[in-house]
């Protein structure tokens, strides 16, 4: 939602300055298909080869689909009854260059490092820095094996979550749709042991947020924001000297990456991760890098750095 939001406040600012548009005072009417294919040519670059266009070639993929649902909505409740949404379709798709995305970098071992550091953190003295432990702990391990988007784990209850069954039900997510993501037995643990901490009773708790913001002993806050998640992940991130880009959505793309490899059917990932299109999923299913290194260095020897030992 706040990606649509930015694409459609970026698509106002272009008919004000490019258009001359007041978007304040003018009628919702006066959108034209040439509006939106002159924004598009704005944003979509000519060619994608370098890192820095595929950067710019996403976000006019984003800012466009904003743009796409702006005009569906004003068509679906008669507030531009004339606006010929497929016709824009069509036109921007033309527009736009060949494009297969590359896979996300994601470095496993970072992840890793940072589910490692939230497993093996010491027991905290005082109860509030043990309860926030607890808290990162449970929420880390959630992304990683549930694979999540944040807001929805930001948007998780108690009720939610069915410790029995090692699933959690999502409701509303991306797309206006609902599915069941999976965790393991040791996530249960975790989430078990920070709901004890935060002192939530057996009963009667599941309208209690999954995860809180700023909880105390005996008193669970409201649901913790993804701003305040982004920003967890990045301190433990600049603790750990992690240098790669990890945020909470890296968690989701490093589950998707690991089921990959342990070679799990690609409808099976599309499920777990609530891809509307297979065409997502498979962004992953090509081999990964690590792979790629693994087949290369099995044919010509293993790769080790000049300078070390042994090189």
């Amino acid at each position: 939602r706040k990606t649509y939001r930015q694409g459609v406040a970026k698509f106002l600012r272009h008919l004000e300055t490019h258009e001359g548009i007041d978007p304040a005072i003018a009628p919702a009417t006066v959108i034209t298909a040439d509006h939106i294919t002159s924004f598009a040519a704005m944003l979509v670059p000519p060619d994608v080869r370098t890192p820095e266009e595929v950067s710019r070639m996403r976000t006019a993929q984003n800012n466009l689909a904003a743009v796409r649902k702006l005009c569906a909505y004003l068509s679906a409740y008669d507030l531009h009854p004339d606006l010929a949404t497929e016709r824009i379709r069509v036109r921007v798709a033309a527009m736009m260059p060949r494009f297969t995305p590359p896979p996300p970098d994601v470095k496993l071992e970072d992840l890793e490092r940072v589910i490692a550091h939230v497993r093996s953190g010491p027991r905290a003295e005082k109860p509030h820095l043990e309860l926030r432990r607890l808290k990162v702990r449970a929420m880390l391990l959630f992304l990683f094996r549930s694979g999540v988007r944040v807001s929805e784990l930001c948007a998780l209850r108690r009720r939610d979550i069915d410790l029995a069954a090692g699933t959690a039900g999502i409701y509303r997510a991306k797309g206006g749709k609902s599915r069941t993501v999976h965790f393991d037995v040791e996530t249960a643990e975790a989430l078990l042991a920070y709901w004890a901490a935060r002192g939530d009773e057996v009963r009667g708790s599941g309208v209690r947020p999954a995860f809180s913001g700023r909880d105390k002993p005996g008193e669970p806050g409201k649901s913790i924001s993804p701003r305040t998640v982004e920003h967890i992940v990045a301190e433990l991130c600049r603790h750990l000297g992690i240098e790669s880009d990890v945020t909470p959505h890296s968690f989701r793309h490093g589950l998707a990456t690991e089921l990959v490899r342990r070679r799990v059917r690609e409808s099976t990932v599309q499920t777990i991760l609530g891809h509307a299109s297979p065409i997502t999923t498979r962004i992953y299913v090509h081999k990964s890098g690590l792979e790629v290194a693994e087949e290369y260095q099995d044919a010509f020897g293993a790769y080790r750095q000049p300078g070390r030992d042994g090189g």
